[in-house]
């Protein structure tokens, strides 16, 4: 089923783009998951367009950037009963270069998604399986192996986006009327499901997870290693400059 206009558009926030782009700098995910040579040209792109330290340190703001495809799939799961079709033969990354930060935009083509039509608890093990195992688990293994970053990093840079993206959808007045499902879903992201949806041996979500209380990172994203880059709120570094200082 296409996605209508109305969805399309409510997906913007999370950089989903329904435009078509002739950008030189246009990559078809399913590229940088089977392209050795594609990949390191991505990583060389992302470290100048971002003035990053080295590799690991763009591999990290190339997660960080890709994240915003989590909550997409998991808006569409939750709020909209819907699977996204997230083959990465048919999702692009458009960068356009405006701006001082690289932010990329997700095409998908075409832009479809499955409605659930089965035993909910099955189909929603399909479409987490489907963002997290799928598309980031293979990419987080190929940057480690060429970037030597710690593959910890990179998930909690997704794990720290769902979880923020979760509390923002409890707290929207607009979605009252299914909080028994957003937080059903919350609760089995972070509590129940197996590491093999996110093809892991444990489920990352979980091992970051410090409770509601706060979203204190335990890795540092080392965007303070890129050209103008700061601390992040969350950063642990941050967090023992306060003890120590």
């Amino acid at each position: 089923m296409r996605l209508s206009e109305e969805e399309m558009k409510a997906l913007e926030t999370y950089r989903f783009s329904s435009e078509t782009t002739n950008v030189l700098s246009s990559m078809l995910l399913d590229r940088l998951l089977n392209d050795n040579e594609q990949l390191v040209k991505y990583v060389a792109h992302v470290r100048t367009e971002m003035g990053a330290a080295n590799d690991a340190v763009a591999a990290s703001m190339l997660i960080k950037r890709l994240s915003f495809l989590a909550p997409m799939a998991l808006y569409a799961m939750s709020v909209w009963n819907k699977r996204l079709i997230l083959d990465p033969e048919r999702i692009w990354l458009d960068t356009d270069n405006q701006g001082e930060m690289w932010m990329p935009r997700f095409r998908l083509e075409p832009p479809e998604a499955e409605v659930c039509g089965i035993e909910r608890s099955r189909w929603r093990e399909q479409a987490v399986r489907d963002v997290f195992a799928g598309l980031f688990a293979p990419l987080i293994v190929r940057l480690r192996r060429l970037t030597r970053i710690s593959p910890l990093i990179l998930w909690e840079n997704i794990a720290i986006y769902v979880y923020w993206v979760y509390e923002r959808w409890f707290e929207d007045e607009a979605l009252a009327p299914i909080t028994d499902r957003l937080r059903d879903d919350f609760r089995f992201l972070i509590h129940e499901a197996d590491g093999r949806l996110f093809g892991q041996k444990d489920n990352p979500l979980r091992r970051f997870w410090k409770g509601a209380s706060g979203m204190q990172r335990t890795t540092c994203c080392l965007y303070v290693q890129t050209k103008g880059g700061t601390c992040c709120q969350t950063c642990p570094l941050k967090a023992r400059q306060r003890q120590t200082g």
